[in-house]
């Protein structure tokens, strides 16, 4: 847990002014964005109005090996795509503007990143609004969420995967066959550099990762039981998957956008301003919580705003820029990769809530409230594997 001190110290590395911390409060039920690596801090501040967010993440020595939890960015990496959404979309998230990810020789024992909010009202999650909205605020808001959504995925990369840390963003060079260039020895490895630039065979790289997380095959102990704990058949599941692979099921994605992923109500905070005494207070997106950590480079219809029955009309509307009959998902083979983006994000919520058990020896930082995201991966995940037996490929 950060403490108000920490936090001061944080604030004042960039508001030269006497700002003082007054209180630190965890941001939990943040739903499917959950993160065990990664805890954000809402800071309240007594003699300035700025609003600041602080993100932590466990220390990692410079000269360790190690790669982030399957899924999972680093928080450099974070800071870099915060950073260029800020700058290259209106998209409302907060603008990293001091950062430390070595501990400060010592002073700390986490990596941090701040973040200033972008200015508004007092704001609430629409998770905890939407039952107080009157249709005309929430179609404002689902039409405002469907625009950015559009914004973010039209940031696009050369590759597809995790976004890199800057210091380590080094660009796969496309491959060349050995035959027509004779300098490149015929033995050597490029199969990682293909599959950066192939959405399926990165996703299904991504895939495997969680799968083999999840059942202990890499050695370490398993995080779950698939079989016992939820009848889910791994190798069946496998099956379905090659056949996917084998009709190119996810061969239809050619430019990598940025996938916010694990994207929901929860991350968006709405402000209600008053025009008048008897007018309906006006509805708008104040920001969006920095819950970037399962970014991808992918395929647009992999967003969990999309997850059936999802998305809304008025999201659709707001994400197709009001035209008439746009629509994610128009044929079969389109829905049977839907299902497989679900699986993916169910298997990556139950990752990260084992994460977070064994880290915090049995309680994850959001309790009970993030049990219901977790109790959603376990009722749809076997309903997944049912209809991808026979889903269309084709």
């Amino acid at each position: 847990m950060l403490t108000v001190q920490e936090a001061q110290d944080i604030v004042s590395q960039h508001e030269k002014s006497q700002a003082s911390v007054t209180s630190v409060v965890e941001v939990g039920n943040i739903g499917f964005s959950y993160t065990a690596s990664t805890k954000v801090y809402d800071i309240v501040l007594a003699s300035s109005s700025a609003h600041y967010l602080i993100l932590t993440f466990p220390l990692v020595s410079d000269d360790a090996d190690i790669s982030p939890p399957t899924g999972t960015i680093t928080l450099p990496a974070l800071s870099a795509v915060l950073s260029q959404i800020v700058s290259s979309t209106d998209v409302p998230v907060p603008k990293p503007v001091a950062q430390d990810f070595s501990g400060g020789q010592g002073r700390w024992n986490f990596g941090w990143l701040l973040v200033l909010v972008p200015e508004s009202s007092q704001s609430a999650s629409l998770a905890s609004l939407r039952s107080t909205l009157s249709s005309r605020q929430l179609a404002r808001i689902e039409l405002l969420l469907g625009t950015y959504l559009r914004a973010l995925h039209g940031v696009a990369n050369d590759w597809f995967g995790r976004p890199a840390e800057p210091s380590k963003l080094n660009p796969p060079s496309a491959p060349f066959p050995p035959s027509l260039y004779p300098t490149i020895s015929a033995g050597q490895d490029t199969e990682e550099d293909w599959s950066r630039y192939s959405w399926q065979d990165t996703f299904v790289l991504l895939l495997e990762d969680l799968l083999t997380e999840l059942s202990g095959e890499d050695g370490r102990p398993a995080l779950l039981d698939l079989r016992n704990e939820l009848g889910i058949d791994v190798e069946e599941l496998r099956r379905c998957l090659s056949r996917a692979i084998g009709a190119f099921l996810f061969d239809d994605v050619e430019v990598p956008g940025l996938i916010w992923v694990t994207g929901n109500e929860a991350d968006v905070f709405v402000s209600l301003s008053t025009l008048g005494s008897e007018e309906e207070a006006e509805a708008d997106i104040a920001y969006l919580l920095p819950t970037f950590s399962h970014t991808l480079w992918g395929d647009p219809l992999m967003e969990a705003w999309f997850v059936p029955p999802g998305p809304s009309k008025a999201v659709t509307e707001g994400y197709f820029g009001g035209v008439e009959g746009g629509r994610l998902i128009l044929f079969p083979r389109q829905k049977t990769k839907r299902l497989w983006y679900t699986v993916y994000l169910a298997l990556l919520v139950l990752a990260e809530e084992r994460r977070g058990h064994e880290s915090t020896q049995g309680e994850t930082s959001d309790g009970v409230v993030h049990r219901s995201e977790v109790e959603w991966a376990k009722e749809i995940l076997p309903k997944c594997l049912q209809g991808l037996k026979d889903a269309p490929c084709y």
